[in-house]
């Protein structure tokens, strides 16, 4: 059997591009509506893959800038069961911040309590903080709704227990009817089993950072805690923030060498446990995994969006290869090969396609660049924004594009419009050129 030159063969495939590109412009009104379909096809996916990455990046900021910090320490019971006495020693922090390079190092000890105003009493959380080195690690007193954010007792009078200032949760605030200026009176039991009470004054009410802490938190300083909760020494956490967060892993590596050299120095008690280092992946699972999914996600919105408009490419297939019968029985009847015929169809799809994907990808990218900057705004509906899975997100969902999502979305598209040109091109070519030509 002979087979035509390279040059033929090439020649003939020019040809039947060219072919293909004209064919789809003899009905301009029908491909005009078809590229129309797959553009806006592809310009949603585009958004939703702007929106999704926004979320997730407004997801990582939660739980590194806001709260938790990159690396977490604590004992092994504190994590168990929130042991009160599974302390850590204050001489780590130090320690900690001098041996590993590039990090800040915040502590915080927590307790329960009974939080009691002029009218009501509420179960609280307690928290209590380092605001100097707090404001280093996290963001979460800049996020204030009413008052200041001062928790440092004012240089007169400085034993006097009204000056001893305390922030609360926006939903505590709402429940308890109390706000900046008003007194109230903390009930707990303290680390030697006696009864700690004192009281403060709410100097702040807090946005919403955590649905726990919103409905239950209290926030006051380190040195208020240590008087209320008669503990001088220790800490249940160390909160840490990693200067190049693409560096998490080898300080993460660095953090737990330096942590088992301090426990073999200096050893901690059996009852507390070990020490153990945690990332934010491991504090925030639920933030992991939705940044694990948010690929598979992209592409079953993807499939379903970008499908439903390749049924466009589908009717247009058909209904080409309905008016074009006669012709392609003339074809077939001269010696055209079938696997030529099936070649310039699915060229036809293909170049439908390529247009579509270039003003899908102009009009997602325009749109994403309208709303990207300022982003979507809720906060007419949702002032405090909203919580998901246990996490609070901001009213103002920014959009970030990515390219490989672009990709990703053209290619798909492209694959999918294929796979629908696929049946109408193939009826095409069992065309029996005697019958058609009838």
């Amino acid at each position: 059997m002979r087979h035509p030159p390279p040059d033929s063969a090439r020649s003939r495939l020019s040809l039947l591009t060219f072919v293909a590109w004209r064919n789809i412009w003899r009905n301009p009104t029908r491909s005009l509506l078809t590229i129309s379909t797959l553009a806006g096809g592809l310009m949603v996916v585009i958004l939703y893959a702007a929106l999704l990455q926004g979320m997730l990046d407004q997801m990582v900021a939660s739980a590194t800038e806001r709260t938790t910090g990159h690396l977490q320490v604590h004992r092994q019971a504190f994590i168990d069961d929130r042991d009160p006495y599974a302390t850590l020693p204050s001489a780590w922090l130090e320690a900690i911040e001098t041996q590993v390079d590039g990090i800040r190092v915040a502590p915080r000890l927590y307790a329960a309590g009974l939080a009691s105003a002029a009218q009501t009493s509420s179960g609280v959380m307690i928290q209590a903080v380092d605001p100097q080195r707090e404001a280093q690690v996290t963001e979460r007193l800049d996020h204030l709704r009413l008052g200041d954010a001062r928790l440092a007792s004012p240089p007169a009078g400085p034993e006097d227990p009204k000056h001893q200032p305390v922030l609360i949760g926006s939903q505590l605030a709402r429940n308890m009817l109390v706000g900046p200026g008003d007194e109230m009176v903390l009930v707990t039991q303290a680390i030697d089993g006696s009864i700690g009470n004192a009281l403060y004054r709410v100097t702040g009410v807090l946005k919403p950072l955590a649905p726990d802490f919103d409905r239950a938190g209290l926030l006051l300083s380190i040195r208020a805690y240590r008087e209320l909760m008669y503990l001088d020494e220790g800490f249940h956490e160390l909160a840490i923030r990693v200067d190049d967060p693409a560096q998490l892993a080898s300080v993460e590596a660095q953090l737990e060498q330096v942590i088992s050299e301090l426990a073999a120095a200096t050893p901690l008690d059996a009852l507390g446990g070990p020490a153990v280092v945690r990332n934010w992946r491991e504090l925030n699972p639920v933030v992991a995994d939705m940044l694990a999914l948010s690929e598979t996600i992209l592409l079953i919105v993807g499939l379903i969006v970008i499908s439903l408009a390749s049924l466009g490419v589908l009717n247009t297939m058909l209904m080409a290869v309905h008016e074009r019968r006669h012709e392609f029985g003339i074809l077939l009847a001269i010696g055209m090969p079938r696997r030529w015929l099936l070649l310039v169809m699915l060229c036809e799809a293909f170049f439908l396609a390529l247009v579509s994907a270039v003003f899908g990808i102009l009009l997602g990218a325009a749109v994403v660049g309208w709303l990207g900057e300022d982003g979507i705004d809720f906060s007419a509906a949702l002032p405090d924004g909203y919580d998901w899975a246990g996490m609070v997100f901001e009213p103002v969902i920014p959009l970030h594009l990515e390219a490989g999502h672009v990709l990703l979305a053209a290619l798909l598209m492209t694959v999918l419009t294929l796979i629908a040109a696929g049946i109408p091109s193939w009826r095409a070519t069992r065309l029996k050129p005697v019958e058609v030509m009838r």
